[in-house]
């Protein structure tokens, strides 16, 4: 695109500083995208889109009181199992803890309090698994 299809100004591949709000919460990100430097419209393809998806998610989770993708693969790690393992345990089927873990999909308020007790020593793997399989 050389042209933007909404004033006909000129585009530009760059990166730019992008203020995200959420919830009355903000936060700044470096996005990568066509941008018109007349009217400042953005152009942002699926890379672009992916490019500040893991930020972007794990922002909304801290704001909803969520684990994030780190603290998520950090407790799996912790537990010493796999992705497959920590689905067939928690459930959400075979690839759950994947698209939990890359962001794709956010884990629910059930598991994510579980997997907080558990980290916490609150409650035990051991048992999870007893009552689970």
């Amino acid at each position: 695109m050389t042209n933007c299809p909404i004033c006909n100004g000129k585009i530009e591949y760059k990166t730019k500083s992008i203020t995200y709000r959420y919830k009355e919460h903000t936060i700044e990100v470096e996005q990568s995208g066509e941008y018109c430097l007349e009217c400042q419209e953005s152009f942002l393809s699926p890379k672009d889109l992916k490019s500040t998806k893991l930020e972007i998610s794990n922002f909304k989770r801290k704001v909803d009181h969520f684990l994030t993708t780190d603290e998520l693969k950090r407790i799996r790690k912790k537990l010493h199992i796999n992705q497959q393992e920590a689905s067939t345990v928690f459930g959400g089927g075979i690839r759950a803890f994947h698209k939990y873990e890359t962001a794709e999909v956010t884990q629910s308020k059930p598991l994510d309090i579980l997997l907080r007790l558990i980290d916490s020593n609150t409650i035990s793997f051991d048992d999870i698994k007893r009552v689970a399989l």
